[in-house]
């Protein structure tokens, strides 16, 4: 019993928590169900088709993903240097991924 007490303990609290359905964002694949994590790095307001709404970028180590949620202007809790998870399907807009309404979990 004291060799899995101490094999535990010496399991990172990181990889203790992660999730095994996230993906880095360099391995996210267009069209496909995704959940990936990053940091809010940019946010901005636009209007699409007279609606407001939310463009969230989120960056990890391996490049970055835009999160759009219509018709909202702000997300509680969702602001500059946040860590989230978002799930859904991403679509390949220009260059980049970009996921429409995503499901969204806040990190601490």
């Amino acid at each position: 019993m004291a060799f899995l007490r101490r094999r535990n303990a010496s399991v990172s609290q990181a990889e203790s928590l992660r999730d095994p359905d996230l993906v880095t964002i360099a391995a996210a694949t267009p069209r496909c169900r995704l959940k990936v994590e990053g940091q809010v790095v940019r946010m901005r307001a636009r209007p699409t088709n007279r609606q407001p709404s939310l463009v969230v970028t989120i960056s990890d180590d391996t490049g970055s993903v835009t999160a759009v949620w219509t018709g909202r202007r702000a997300i509680g809790g969702v602001s500059l240097g946040r860590r989230l998870v978002i799930e859904g399907v991403a679509t390949q807009v220009g260059d980049h991924l970009e996921f429409t309404n995503p499901a969204y979990t806040l990190l601490p």
